[in-house]
């Protein structure tokens, strides 16, 4: 029998990134995995509804993600009016990467357009009737995840921030009020919880499923542990 498939190496697991990774490195690996994806559900905001669409996306040598699009289709208008854009998708049928970002148009940056155009060449063909209807687009800030569910009930995820935001907080959170009953910790199947040299227990979040059933064992919720979904 082939143990590899019943468990995975360490190096396996999230491509071996853990939470002693800068977020610089996070953060590439990412971007990385996106421009080998390619062709992402890229979702944006429709007076008020939601949209989705395939998008190309492409790294470019300045290590910054870049898509073009037209300005006679409606995601342009939706960019225009809201330039917000929401990726998901799978990688290798074992991974979920997503990124919040806000973009910005970078078309009059002739090395953005020289550069991107290398890779889609094709591009250039499709519009030569009217080159100047193209617009380029570059991820400017935002905030994502790459999440990795793997052997035994285990799961493995890194959240990362570029361009000066912020990366989403877990939902769940033990505070200095934790009396140390363990009962988290009993309850958490990822093993994501662990209790420090204070006898408090703390989450170690690169684990944690962010699903809430320590939060339901928990004898003090809302004090010893909070809960983003009932704070404003």
């Amino acid at each position: 029998m082939n143990t590899r498939n019943l468990t995975w190496e360490v190096n396996d697991i999230l491509w071996g990134l853990t939470d002693e990774n800068t977020d610089e490195e996070v953060v590439a690996k990412a971007f990385e995995l996106v421009h080998k994806v390619r062709f992402m559900p890229t979702a944006t905001v429709n007076n008020g509804q939601p949209e989705n669409r395939v998008i190309d996306f492409n790294l470019l040598p300045d290590g910054n993600l870049y898509f073009m699009t037209s300005k006679g289709k409606p995601f342009y208008k939706q960019l225009c009016e809201r330039p917000e854009i929401v990726l998901n998708t799978t990688v290798d049928m074992k991974y979920a990467l997503k990124i919040r970002a806000w973009v910005k148009d970078v078309t009059d940056d002739r090395w953005v357009w020289d550069e991107f155009f290398k890779l889609n060449p094709g591009t250039v063909k499709m519009y030569r009737k009217n080159p100047g209807i193209m617009v380029l687009y570059k991820l400017e800030k935002g905030e994502g995840e790459m999440f990795h569910l793997y052997a035994e009930e285990r799961i493995r995820r890194m959240r990362f921030a570029f361009g000066g935001m912020e990366k989403l907080p877990m939902t769940y959170k033990i505070t200095d009020r934790c009396i140390g009953c363990g009962e988290c910790q009993a309850n958490c199947v990822e093993k994501a919880i662990h209790q420090g040299d204070d006898g408090k227990y703390y989450i170690r979040y690169m684990d944690c499923d962010d699903c809430g059933i320590c939060y339901t064992k928990c004898p003090l919720a809302g004090t010893a542990m909070t809960s983003l979904l009932e704070t404003k």
